[in-house]
Parts: structure tokens; sequence; C-alpha cells
């Protein structure tokens, strides 16, 4: 026998098992999906994930204020015109940003004033701003519109983004995070076994700001300032006949008191309040207010890395607890080390969504690297904390608030009765198929039918190493090239029927028929796969998953049809030279003898 030919073979026969190898952990993941985190050791990590559809999970839909961005936008291009204009020996009464219509109002004094703030928006924000209206003594500015609309643009790419790393950073297997609309984000968590913690994860995703609490650094005024917070909000509960209670919100409830106490709050102050559960009541949460300066904050953004580590200063003091660590970029290191320099020794409360996570004291200059040490508890709740914190300052902030506006648990049985009939529909067609391949065309079609579970297990295997998730119209694509697959076996057993016909050998039948077939299934095969690659580039969500398997059921049908195949019916004919039949009939066989 040739050795060529035993190398293909043999190389055909190591490629299924591997195959079959790396598919196992897949087929104990479906057969066992309550106990898939604890297959044994000996198995790889190759197992496909299912998604949505097939073990359940969440699915929510979420409202980006976009309107916030651009109110942000404003204030910050207020402010800097603001320094321009005093820089530049203008004099204006004040500078007002208005959200509702993108405006930014300027009233101006003296004489010529209103074209030196003209010359200067031209100058210096050219294609961002731009001039409206204007009199004598007053200039509107407003965005300008392809300004805007990038803006808001990229504030949904970057809240997806953002959203994307907090939810692999939390563990979730294959999300689904796709744009809704103008200003929704459909996300869906397969398999999501925390719903509400993800769910609090993700509503933590408004600006993460590091503010100065005034007056921390002295203990006796910072005192009378809290028992004069905790007094005023009493006071505005009762003239308002509300409580917290009242709203459904904690921040509609924080927006009333800042209403309420605006002419007893200190100037450029604002109110937020810390989360604590009361250990003596279980379920029951105490906020703890604090007053916060809006003029001493610092971004988040400047957060490059987060993540928990041991608290190197207990060791002589107790167990080490978690602290959460954490670097600065290296634009944000002179800001931090600037804002902690200054305030060396008051809290700097860490604010996400108006709600502080921690209030540290700062014990330090921090310029490159810092600690969040977190309240008390034990071990276990602590580094859950930490964690948590962790992630939200590793993934940075979000341009924008976001709210939850939609949300569904999804139930895993209509998925496990999704898998139980798609096994029973594949094995059945499978056999109804097989039989008909044997009948129609003999050995031959065993071969073919051989070939054809072999590209099945190699599809699976493929999938598995890529770490793919597995969806019903995933499914649906790999039942798509399973056909494909049949299809081209047809092919090439009649181009080899041809061959019979025309009075070839058996070694020759072989040659030219998958010869002969081979640019037709090829020529079939690129036509899906772009078609299957534009869906890959350009779809979303489910649509990506149908086309990835297809793409991988085509490059594994191309395989098994012109590779495979060949090598088993070179190997199992090479030294038999008896006739092939093909499943002709006898009769068809002495015609054509004659």
């Amino acid at each position: 026998m040739n050795k060529s030919i035993k190398n293909r073979f043999f190389t055909s026969i190591a490629i299924v098992v591997v195959s079959i190898y790396l598919l196992i952990p897949t087929m104990w993941s479906l057969n066992h999906p309550e106990t898939a985190d604890k297959m044994p050791d000996w198995l790889p990590n190759a197992a496909m994930t299912l998604g949505l559809d097939l073990q359940g999970g969440v699915h929510m839909v979420m409202g980006v204020d976009l309107d916030g961005v651009v109110e942000s936008q404003l204030k910050v291009y207020a402010s800097s015109i603001e320094r321009t204009l005093e820089s530049k020996g203008v004099k204006f009464t004040k500078v007002t940003p208005n959200k509702s219509r993108a405006l930014i109002g300027i009233e101006v004094e003296g004489a010529g004033a209103v074209t030196a703030v003209d010359a200067e928006v031209s100058e210096r924000y050219q294609q961002v701003i731009e001039v409206v209206g204007e009199d004598a003594n007053y200039i509107e500015l407003r965005l300008s519109r392809t300004h805007e609309d990038d803006v808001r643009s990229r504030a949904i790419e970057q809240s997806i983004e953002t959203i994307r790393n907090r939810i692999d950073e939390f563990g979730v297997a294959e999300p689904v995070i796709s744009r809704k609309g103008d200003d929704q984000i459909l996300v869906q968590f397969p398999g999501a076994k925390e719903p509400e913690r993800l769910k609090s994860l993700i509503g933590q995703t408004a600006k993460l700001t590091f503010q100065i609490v005034p007056d921390s650094n002295d203990p006796a005024k910072n005192s009378e300032l809290t028992g004069q917070l905790v007094k005023w909000i009493e006071d505005a509960e009762i003239a308002g006949g509300y409580t917290r209670e009242s709203f459904p919100r904690l921040s509609e409830y924080r927006e009333r008191l800042m209403v309420d106490l605006a002419d007893k709050l200190p100037k450029d102050t604002e109110i937020a309040f810390e989360r604590l559960n009361n250990p003596n009541v279980v379920d029951d949460i105490q906020l703890n207010a604090y007053v916060l300066s809006t003029k001493n904050t610092f971004s988040g953004e400047y957060i490059e890395n987060a993540f928990v580590s041991l608290d190197s200063g207990s060791n002589n003091m107790g167990p080490q607890r978690p602290v959460v660590s954490f670097q600065m970029s290296p634009a944000g290191a002179p800001l931090m080390g600037d804002m902690t320099r200054e305030f060396k020794g008051y809290q700097m409360a860490i604010v996400l969504d108006g709600i502080i996570k921690s209030a540290p004291s700062i014990n330090g200059v921090i310029t490159d690297s810092g600690q969040i040490t977190l309240g008390t508890g034990n071990f276990d709740q602590i580094s859950k904390e930490a964690h948590d914190l962790s992630i939200v300052l590793r993934a940075g902030a979000l341009p924008a608030n976001i709210e939850v506006q939609e949300e569904r648990v999804i139930g895993p049985s209509m998925g496990r009765d999704s898998i139980e009939a798609g096994k029973n529909a594949l094995i059945t067609a499978s056999a109804l198929i097989f039989i008909f391949m044997i009948i129609y065309y003999g050995w031959a079609g065993l071969i073919g039918s051989v070939a054809t579970v072999a590209n099945i297990c190699i599809i699976f295997a493929v999938l598995g190493l890529m770490g793919a998730t597995l969806t019903m119209p995933g499914i649906a694509g790999i039942v798509l090239t399973i056909g494909m697959a049949v299809d081209a076996l047809i092919i090439i057993f009649e181009r080899m029927r041809e061959e019979i016909r025309a009075g070839r050998t058996t070694q020759q039948v072989i040659e030219q028929g998958f010869s002969h077939a081979f640019s037709t299934i090829l020529d079939s095969n690129i036509t899906t796969a772009i078609g299957a690659f534009m869906l890959l580039q350009f779809g979303t969500g489910t649509i990506r998953g149908f086309s990835l398997t297809l793409i991988v059921g085509i490059a594994t049908n191309v395989f098994t049809a012109t590779f495979m195949t060949r090598s088993f019916f070179k190997y199992l004919k090479s030294d038999n030279d008896a006739e092939l039949t093909m499943g002709l009939s006898k009769k068809s066989l002495q015609e054509i003898e004659a």
C-alpha cells in the first residue's frame, strides 16, 4: 500500500479521535448542565456555552441619558469659555448652559465685548461651537449639529464598551450587548445565576467621581455639619410631607432634598448618600448622608487599573483584610497628586451615581497608585465588596447615566426542551439520511455516513475550542452545514457513478470522481461563505452566532468531503481492485460492460 495513502488515512482517523475528545466537554454540559462546572480534570476546557435561549438568563433593555451627556459637554465648554474670557479681559456677567436646546448664553458688558467673544469662539472652537444669535450685550452659542451627533454616538458606543467590560469581568459568559434604537442598549446574560447582583452592578453606571468631604479634616466641624444635615433633612421631610419611601428611586429623593435645602447647604456642595446594611435587621438598609464638594472633584476616567489585594499594613495588627488597590493613568497621576496634596487629612468620597461607595481619609499624597480601605464586616463580605468596587473602578466611568427600562428573567426549561427536541430531530434525520445513502450508494454510502458523523464532531470541537456560544440560530447553522455536507457527498458520488459508466477502473473512479467534483463543491461553499462572512461582519447577537457556525461548518465540509472521504476510499480500495458499484444495480453494470 502506498505510504502516502496510509498517512492520509491515519491523519483523518487521528483528527476524528481528537475531535471526539474535544467534544466530550460540550456533551457533558448539554447532558449535565447543573454540574457543568464540575467536569473531570482530564477533560479539556473546550465546552461550548449555551445561549440565553437554551439555558435561560437575564434580558435587560438599558436607557441612556444622552441629554445628560450633552449637558455635561455644555458645562465643560461653558467653564472653558469663562476661563478664556477672563484671560482675555473680556467682561461678562455669566455664562449659562441650556441643555434642552444645547445652547450656551453669555451676558457681556462693555462695547465690543460681543465681537470679542465671537472672535474667540471662531478661533478656539471651530466646528464644535457656533454662534446662533447676538445683540448688544448678549451672545448665544450652541454645539454644532455635527459635534452634538458625534457626542451622542460616542456616548452610546462608550456605554456599550464599558458595560461589556464590567460584565466580562463579572464572569458572565458570552453576554449579548448591542445598540437598540437611538438611546437604548440591549443586554442579555446567558445562564446568569445572580440577576440582582448583575443588575446592581450594571446600575452603577453613572460617572465615577472622587469628591472631597468639606471640613472632614476637623472632627468638630465635621460632626457639627453632619448633625445639621440630619436636622435639615428631617425638617425638609416634615415640611414637604414626604419620606425616602415616597420616591421610587433614591436619585429622585436626593434631587428633592437638593431643591429643599438649596439655601442651607454651603456653596459648591451637594448631598450624597452612603448605603449601610443594618446589622440588627435583616434586609434593612440605612442611609448615611454626606455633604460633598462639587468643586473639588476628580474624574474616575483617570483610573487605569484596580484590583483586590490584602492590606500589608495590618500584618502586625491581626489578620489581613481585602483592600482595593488602584493605579492612575499618566495623565491623571499629577492631577490626583495635586488634589491629595492640597486636601491631605480630608475624607475623599468615591461616588457612583450619587451613592458613596467609600469615603476613606487621605493619609498621604497619591500620584500613580493608591489603596481604598473598605468598611467593617466579615472577611467574605468585605472581599465581595472589594471585588465589585474594583470592577467598577477598572472599567472606568460611563459618559452617561443609564437605567434599566425593561427586565425579564428567562427560565432554562424552554431551552432544555429545545435541546432535547434538537437532539431527537438530529438523530432521526441523520438515521433517515444514512439509511437512504447506504441503500442508494451501497458501501460507499456507509463511508459517506461515517464522514458526515466525523464532520459533526469536528464542527462542535472547533466551536468548543473557539469558546463559541450555542444558540438556536447556531443550531440552525449547524443543521444547514450538515445538509451541505451531504449534498457535497452526493455530488462526488454521482461523479463517481459517471466514471463507472465510462468503464473506468476502481482507482480511476476514485481519482476522477473526486477531482471533477472538487471545483463544484468549492464554488458552492465559497459563495455561501461570502454571505456568512457578511452576516458575521455586520450582524449582531444571534445572527453572528448563526454565521459563525455556518463558516466553521463550510470549512469542515470542504475538508471532510475532499480530504477525509477521499482518504477513506483510497485506503479501503488501494489493495482491492474489485469493482466499485456505487449502489448501481447488476442490470446497470451489465449494460455498462456491454
